[in-house]
């Protein structure tokens, strides 16, 4: 089945030999959890839980909103803030989200920076607090993994547990195909440009964990000859000009690697490497950069790349 969500899609290939499971059938209610998770996580929506702690009103957030914002401030402490769940004002004053993109001026860049940080907003007794309210949450780099997450959750549920679910792009899987046969998911090949067209680098063999690919190679913008990336630096305010193209992390749980991969496009690649070899047993990792003008790539020994 396929639809829209977190204003993306999701494409979810399952296998069931129930009838009352059946695409037609289970879609309406899959749509139904689609639009409850934008309620929570959306900054499109002005109705949504976010929007609403965005704008300070006071009120005990869901259940759901107060564990994506324990996991992204989790993933915070773990990267050092390389991942950081405020970064949002610092993205929207480069302009993306927005039709005028521009590099910020440096006073600019530090009147944000002053309220930007993990540090400085905490989930007290239900609510959130902020030490300035200005601060502003964006799960972004989060939120469709997390989004998968859910989905998985809803399949077990519903007796179903041999899938592929893709929210945007975000993927968990769980169980084989036909004949124990694994998922196979590729990885993209980095673009030269935003309107170049896809095509597959490498591909990998995917069953019972999560992929997610983030990359700096599609959104951005120039000005005065220089390339600005949407990867921002949540602690320096600036866009990062490493030759890191793209970050691809394998683990159990799609928001976990969602994060992971956000984090290693900031760190760059040999932070990102650097990193991955404090977590041997916790991920897996596949990044692709740019020397000498041609691509290169690197990933850990365990990543299962196939034919």
């Amino acid at each position: 089945m396929t639809g829209l969500a977190q204003g993306s899609y999701y494409a979810i290939s399952y296998y069931t030999e129930n009838d009352n499971l059946r695409a037609e059938r289970l879609q309406p209610r899959i749509d139904s959890l689609l639009h409850a998770f934008d309620l929570c996580a959306s900054l499109w929506n002005d109705s949504s839980e976010i929007c609403r702690v965005n704008r300070n009103e006071d009120f005990y957030v869901s259940d759901m909103f107060g564990d994506m914002f324990g996991k992204g401030q989790s993933i915070s402490e773990l990267t050092d803030g390389a991942f950081d769940i405020t970064v949002g004002p610092l993205t929207r004053a480069y302009g993306f989200g927005a039709s005028q993109k521009q590099k910020p001026n440096e006073k600019e860049l530090a009147e944000i920076l002053s309220y930007v940080g993990w540090k400085k907003v905490r989930l007290v007794n239900g609510k959130i607090e902020k030490d300035n309210p200005k601060l502003q949450l964006d799960f972004n780099a989060i939120a469709q993994g997390y989004c998968a997450d859910v989905v998985a959750g809803f399949l077990n549920g519903s007796g179903i547990h041999r899938f592929l679910a893709d929210i945007g792009g975000e993927i968990r899987s769980q169980g084989t195909k036909t004949g124990g046969k694994p998922w196979i998911v590729g990885i993209e090949r980095p673009a030269p440009d935003a309107m170049s067209e896809r095509s597959i680098l490498s591909k990998l063999q995917l069953e019972d964990r999560s992929l997610v690919t983030s990359g700096n190679y599609r959104k951005y913008f120039e000005e005065n000859g220089k390339r600005y990336s949407h990867t921002i630096n949540p602690q320096t305010g600036v866009s990062v000009q490493h030759n890191l193209l793209s970050a691809t992390v394998l683990c159990r749980e799609c928001w976990e690697a969602d994060a992971i991969a956000t984090a290693c496009m900031v760190m760059g690649k040999d932070s990102a490497i650097s990193f991955a070899a404090r977590y041997p047993d916790r991920y897996e990792i596949f990044l692709i950069y740019a020397e000498s003008d041609s691509l290169k790539t690197w990933h850990t020994d365990g990543f299962p790349l196939t034919d």
